[in-house]
């Protein structure tokens, strides 16, 4: 499904390489009057809160943009596409865009399982890609000279922060791991284990559970019987909020914490009142329903666009992040200069050191990092089921 919402590197090439790709140097999709950017995301399927939020998002920024009369004279053309949470579909989504609609450049994909499968066909592709919140790692390990992350934090770097906050924070001495079988639980759970290992200690337990799962009674037993002071949940909301209640209802007290699949404001229902005083990573300061200044300005902006999207509850997380990396890419164009070309678009992200929306973690990109955000929040489930972040950022080096 495409729909406009709004009026030859290759892959894994050396740093000191970048600049001889003279595809950067091309201006396609770029008129006296618009700027055509090229939107590939997961609206409908398993990843459609992320990938409907990372669009809507996006709509309202550009949209505001466009009534604002645009950036440097020039106005955005959204196009969309739905990958259907399809790695198949996203590569001919993201095909198409490039190669009929001919985009200027590329927001998306949403989802880490349509988005690696992609990374070379987008690395090839020299078309500059922002990606705004899907967490593999693999897609800037190694990095591509087109491809860029903001807001998101990977789960490599995610998976060391919880280790250095339960360690150096919450001084933890027995900390055990439930983990999703697949590359997400593996590769975030798995840098846990290795920071624990670099700080001179290992899990008391480590257990495999799978995303469709819905009885985790064996995994929790054999975790209780290791007596945990601390257990790190690195699965999607839905498993996770089925492990975390199993774990209390058997008399686990161990600190609990999940990984950001739990950050999204639904997740404290989901795993209900025995779920309070549980803990998970965000990559917000503030939370979509908080009344800091700039959220709230966001919120009520973006209820408003889509009421249908209100009635749900949202902005959620997806919706946020959709909106901060939207506000990105225009600093970045507007950066770029009224003479905008692809290489200086991409000179122009990675000049940002330090770039604030105002609603995410302040981006920062060079000529050799294509990962704009390294750090992390911990945020608690209160017996409301309101969310409070804890003070200070956790660093994830």
């Amino acid at each position: 499904m495409r729909t406009s919402t709004v009026a030859k590197a290759a892959a894994f090439v050396a740093f000191g390489l970048w600049g001889a790709n003279p595809v950067f140097a091309d201006s396609t999709g770029v008129t006296d009057s618009t700027i055509k950017i090229g939107f590939v995301g997961s609206m409908t399927g398993p990843a459609a809160i992320w990938g409907s939020g990372n669009m809507a998002g996006a709509t309202l920024a550009f949209e505001e943009l466009n009534a604002a009369g645009g950036v440097n004279g020039r106005k955005i053309e959204f196009i969309t596409v739905d990958d259907e949470t399809s790695a198949p579909k996203g590569i001919a989504g993201f095909n198409r865009l490039v190669q009929s609609d001919k985009v200027f450049a590329v927001f998306g994909p949403s989802s880490s399982a349509v988005g690696v499968p992609m990374k070379a066909t987008m690395a090839s592709s020299g078309v500059p890609v922002l990606i705004p919140s899907f967490s593999s790692p693999l897609m800037t390990e190694p990095p591509a000279p087109n491809i860029f992350r903001v807001g998101a934090i990977n789960d490599r770097m995610q998976g060391r922060g919880i280790a250095n906050y339960l360690v150096n924070t919450d001084k933890r001495t027995k900390i055990a791991i439930l983990r999703q079988s697949d590359e997400y639980g593996a590769t975030g759970a798995g840098a846990v284990g290795d920071r624990l290992k670099e700080l001179k200690m290992a899990p008391v337990a480590n257990e495999v559970f799978n995303a469709a799962d819905t009885d985790f009674t064996s995994q929790v037993l054999r975790v209780r019987s290791a007596n945990p002071d601390a257990i790190v949940v690195y699965g999607y909301p839905a498993p996770s909020a089925i492990i975390t209640r199993q774990l209390r209802e058997v008399g686990i007290k161990a600190e609990i914490i999940g990984s950001s699949a739990t950050s999204n404001q639904n997740y404290p229902e989901l795993v209900g009142k025995i779920g309070a005083g549980t803990k998970f990573v965000t990559t917000l300061e503030h939370q979509p329903e908080s009344d800091f200044p700039a959220i709230k300005k966001f919120r009520e902006a973006f209820q408003k666009r889509f009421p249908d999207l209100a009635r749900q509850g949202r902005p959620a997380l997806g919706d946020t992040l959709g909106y901060a990396g939207a506000l990105t890419m225009i600093e970045a164009i507007r950066q770029a200069g009224k003479d905008l070309t692809r290489e200086g678009y991409v000179k122009a992200l990675e000049s940002m050191d330090g770039y604030e929306t105002g609603i995410s973690m302040p981006t920062h990109l060079s000529a050799t990092n294509r990962e704009g955000n390294t750090k992390m929040y911990i945020a608690v489930i209160k017996d409301d089921l309101t969310r409070e972040v804890l003070p200070g950022a956790i660093e994830t080096k």
